[in-house]
């Protein structure tokens, strides 16, 4: 989403603070209280009343209370003076937002000496809007990881770490990028493409369409190169849930790269992006339209977008939420390690931290309207703050847990 002016200005924000969840540290500080770390969100939701983010950061030694400050722009949670709630646990919950904005927030510890310095500015959006499902709707549980299989050295190897981690995750569905010399699925899943960009499947939970004579099910294809070298595509596949609702797949990695022909090139690729999801549905209509009716089959996305929220002078995801499909990281009700960027280039067992938002390059996308996303989390195995080696991969595995109508 593109950062609103300071005109949009945050609208009410409850004053009404989370019940203590961790007892503060005792009133008896000598001195102002340190400065509050890194802030992360944690959960969203939407409620009658308007949209909910909740806050979370360490104890402060020392602090009786926290002043948390919100606003809808960068600047302007910096220039705020009186605080949008004041909580005394180091958790609090921002209530009656704005459906569909970003918003950036800022807490300081204060005691009887005095304030102590703020965080950090982070930001999150709040969820635009999401469907209503009942309780038998499907859900699936599906990952989006960069494998790294070519480029990268010793994909043998990684494939057992690659492997085992997907069976502790348990996922549903898999879409694996960079991945055409990975061609053994893990056990208990099978692969419905498989190339330079993969899409396995679960056993038992899923199903490939059957296709017909010249009309497939499932496919890659690659964009042109308008601007710069073209990205490494997508594929897709039509799946049949045991459920028996039918499920379109599309695994997407998008041009790399931040020279301006590079960014109007992955701006192309966006553009494109919907434009060959609905050609997908058109000809599943005409081929299998007998099974479902396509254009209301569940649609998730997954891939790596080689963008995030944190660059300017790009469209990227603007262009993709003007045809409706948006961030899961936005959209979702429980977040895991915002700040763990999910690209990890220098192979570090270190966090590589993304301050204001989160940097992910690696997305999963879905239709506000009809879907609700359960969890989004960084789901590179950890210890003790550090990534278990050895490492999978250069990218760690971003999980979504999604519900789709």
């Amino acid at each position: 989403m593109r950062l609103l002016s300071p005109r949009g200005a945050v609208a009410v924000l409850a004053a009404a603070a989370l019940v203590v969840a961790t007892p503060v540290a005792s009133a008896s500080a000598a001195s102002r209280p340190a400065p509050v770390g890194l802030v992360s969100f944690v959960s969203a939701s939407l409620t009658s009343s308007g949209a909910t983010l909740t806050v979370d950061w360490a104890d402060v030694s020392g602090a009786r209370k926290y002043e948390v400050f919100a606003a809808t722009t960068y600047e302007g949670v910096a220039d705020k003076r009186t605080p949008s709630l004041t909580v005394t646990s180091s958790k609090a919950t921002l209530t009656r937002l704005t459906p569909g904005r970003d918003y950036f927030v800022q807490v300081r510890a204060v005691n009887s000496v005095g304030f102590g310095g703020r965080s950090a500015r982070v930001g999150h959006g709040t969820i635009l809007t999401e469907a209503k499902l009942t309780s038998d709707s499907p859900r699936y549980r599906a990952i989006s990881w960069n494998i790294c299989s070519n480029a990268c050295s010793s994909i043998s190897t990684r494939a057992r770490v690659i492997n085992t981690r997907v069976k502790e995750l348990k996922a549903d569905i898999l879409g694996f990028q960079e991945a055409s010399r990975y061609t053994k699925a893990p056990v208990g899943y099978r692969h419905v493409v498989n190339g330079q960009n993969d899409i396995l499947v679960r056993t038992g939970q899923f199903s490939l369409v059957a296709k017909k004579t010249s009309a497939p099910t499932s496919g890659t294809a690659r964009f042109a190169s308008k601007y710069a070298t073209s990205g490494k595509g997508l594929a897709y596949a039509a799946l049949k849930h045991r459920s028996g609702s039918y499920v379109l797949v599309f695994d997407v990695h998008l041009v790399t790269g931040t020279s301006r022909a590079q960014v109007n090139q992955r701006e192309y690729e966006a553009s494109r992006l919907n434009t060959y999801i609905s050609a997908t549905m058109n000809r599943l209509a005409k081929t299998h339209g007998s099974l479902t009716d396509w254009t209301k089959a569940h649609v998730l996305i997954l891939g790596d977008f080689n963008t995030h929220k944190s660059r300017t002078g790009e469209d990227t995801m603007a262009i993709l939420e003007k045809r409706g499909w948006y961030d899961t990281f936005d959209q979702a009700h429980a977040l895991t390690r915002q700040h763990h960027n999910t690209a990890n280039p220098e192979w570090s067992t270190k966090p590589t931290i993304g301050v204001t938002w989160g940097a992910h390059v690696d997305k999963a996308l879905v239709r506000p309207s009809r879907s609700v996303v359960y969890r989004w989390a960084n789901a590179g195995e950890m210890v003790n703050g550090r990534y278990v080696t050895p490492l999978g991969s250069d990218h760690h595995p971003l999980l979504v847990d999604v519900g789709l109508r």
